[in-house]
């Protein structure tokens, strides 16, 4: 597994602040996306690019990477779940331009993103829709009716990143995610190591003929060893004012 850069490792922090001061947020279901959303918005984002977090319950890592990239200030990002507030528990469309649809419910996304490919394609436009599934989110019936779908239709303009942390492991494990995707007709590229930057460019750069999806092995709440070791107390909630100071000090170590 690689090292955590140093960006990664701050964006993390920045999580755990405003988890600590708002008293909410997942966590563990954001820091296993923290690579993804960084190489996305730093590196292959651009133009009128499509991009949706199906797994609504992660955009503390949403939120933060806006931070890092300057779409919101820190002093927005520290107003997380407050009254008035542009950022809610789940992502809302009509708070910032940035967020193409309101998620949360699972299985939402992905149909979304293949309607917008498909709208893409009927226009002759060159941009591209990406989506970001979890695996427990695989479980949903909507994931494989689009995946069917786009396959038919032939969206290659559609991407579908699975963040495949294991969080399903003490309900219906979803397995054998990539062959199923590509069993349904697409090209599928699997990540040993979700949170390594340069794996996650180069399959994020992967050229096809047919809707790719990348499978990323991820560790749910990466980065912070008491979380990683039990990720089901941490699903969520925040920290207490000593694991908030402990956790900072492991990342910075």
């Amino acid at each position: 597994m690689a090292a955590l850069t140093k960006p990664c490792r701050e964006i993390r922090k920045e999580i755990l602040k405003t988890s600590f001061d708002a008293q909410a947020g997942h966590i563990p279901s954001a820091f296993s996306i923290i690579e993804i959303l960084y190489v996305l918005y730093k590196d292959v984002l651009k133009g009128d690019d499509v991009f949706v977090l199906s797994k609504g319950h992660g955009c503390l890592a949403l939120y933060a990477i806006f931070a890092e990239f300057g779409i919101i200030t820190k002093e927005e990002l520290a107003t997380f779940i407050k009254y008035e507030s542009i950022l809610g528990g789940h992502p809302h469309r009509n708070k910032l331009k940035e967020i193409y649809a309101s998620t949360g419910s699972l299985g939402h996304g992905l149909p979304i993103c293949a309607g917008a490919a498909l709208a893409i394609k009927l226009d002759n436009r060159e941009d591209r829709v990406y989506c970001l599934v979890g695996d427990g989110e695989c479980n949903e019936g909507t994931i494989w009716e689009t995946a069917m779908l786009a396959d038919r239709l032939g969206l290659n303009n559609l991407v579908c990143i699975v963040d495949n942390n294991k969080s399903q492991t003490r309900a219906m494990p979803s397995t054998n995610i990539g062959e199923k995707f590509k069993a349904f007709g697409w090209t599928v590229v699997e990540i040993a190591d979700g949170h390594s930057i340069s794996a996650l460019q180069n399959a994020l750069n992967t050229e096809s003929d047919m809707p790719l999806c990348i499978v990323c092995d991820t560790i749910k709440g990466r980065g912070v060893s008491a979380m990683e070791d039990n990720m089901f107390a941490w699903h969520h909630g925040p920290p207490n004012a000593d694991e908030y100071n402990q956790f900072c000090e492991e990342l910075d170590a």
